[in-house]
């Protein structure tokens, strides 16, 4: 039965229409954040059904994947909301590092291969029209521990993994990395029947695309799109990263990191900021509500990324950036909102 979040108007692809889910799932921008863009920036124009449901097209689809590895990549939605296909793939194809023509291939609509771990999905993988896919199914292993030697130099562009639950992400994340070494994968594609948002999360950030086992075969063709656009995405941040870590540190920067590792202590509490943000409703400057209202949102954002410090070592040093930067940022508003309330005499 084909799925009722896809249309089709004729036997050719490009002319499916999707519904939101399968457009969010297919793309990997969430539903919620998919409507944000359009309403404030306007990325896509999706016609409506005769009920009034939205109706993505191929294109809209393709054009939004490639929106959302850009926005990954660091750029911002508004500054790539509105480029067509072919710009976003010249885009794409720079953050990679690669030739305009060889992006537009294995991001696009070329020809992917692709070797199978998990045996339900193989048949129907093999019966995909070609005139509406291009996968090409070199290998299939039985499972993951298998798979090393089932798979040992096939050399693909993505694997793709068939999983039914995902209950044990700490142990299957080393297995998903050895499957893929083995078979040289570009990306890896791990889908699942049931999983919790925590075993979906760690996958994620270990680097693997993880989407729900969709009910239409033809959608793992634009998953393993997804998941090589990021994979190279990734690839390439990876080795800016490389660089930057064998790049010699100027001493300027190393006081720097000195100086930040001192978190300052902080000069007005939670109550001291209450008294005089009241206080400054008497009085006609609001300049001292405001940066109340700064800081509280500061010291909030401080303390939420010294709570992100416990993931991998790049992520970790990242977050401790972002608090150390936080933390001297709402000590300099603090100073600022100290002199702010002795020229207006608000006692805190």
């Amino acid at each position: 039965m084909m799925n009722n979040e896809i249309r089709k108007s004729s036997a050719n692809d490009t002319n499916a229409t999707y519904r939101s889910g399968a457009a969010a799932r297919l793309s990997g921008v969430p539903v919620e954040t998919l409507r944000v863009w359009e309403r404030r920036y306007g990325v896509t124009d999706p016609t409506r059904s005769e009920r009034g449901q939205r109706q993505y097209s191929f294109e809209d689809v393709r054009r939004l994947g490639l929106i959302k590895q850009l926005v990954d990549a660091g750029n911002s939605i508004g500054a790539v909301a509105h480029l067509d296909l072919q710009q976003l793939l010249a885009m794409l194809s720079a953050v990679a590092n690669l030739p305009a023509a060889q992006s537009q291939v294995q991001v696009s609509n070329g020809l992917l291969r692709i070797v199978l771990v998990g045996v339900m999905l193989r048949q129907s993988l093999i019966n995909l029209n070609p005139e509406q896919s291009k996968l090409s199914l070199v290998q299939t292993a039985f499972n993951l521990k298998q798979a090393p030697l089932q798979l040992k130099d096939v050399k693909v562009d993505v694997m793709v993994i068939e999983q039914g639950e995902l209950t044990a992400p700490e142990e299957q994340i080393p297995l998903l990395s050895i499957a893929q070494q083995a078979c040289q994968a570009t990306a890896v594609l791990v889908l699942y029947r049931f999983a919790s948002s925590d075993a979906i999360r760690q996958l994620r950030l270990a680097g693997f695309h993880v989407a729900r086992i969709p009910a239409d075969m033809l959608e793992i063709d634009h998953l393993c799109r997804v998941a090589m656009a990021r994979a190279l995405t990734l690839a390439e941040q990876q080795g800016r990263i490389g660089r930057m870590k064998k790049s010699p540190i100027k001493s300027s920067e190393t006081a720097r990191g000195k100086r930040n590792n001192l978190i300052p202590a902080r000069l007005l509490d939670d109550d001291n900021l209450m008294h005089i943000a009241k206080f400054a409703t008497s009085i006609h400057c609001e300049c001292p509500r405001h940066l109340v209202d700064l800081l509280q949102m500061l010291s909030s954002f401080e303390r939420y990324s010294a709570q992100c410090e416990n993931r991998n070592e790049d992520d970790a040093s990242l977050h401790r950036d972002l608090h150390h930067t936080a933390a001297h940022a709402r000590s300099s508003l603090e100073q600022a909102l100290v002199r702010v309330a002795q020229a207006e005499g608000i006692q805190y």
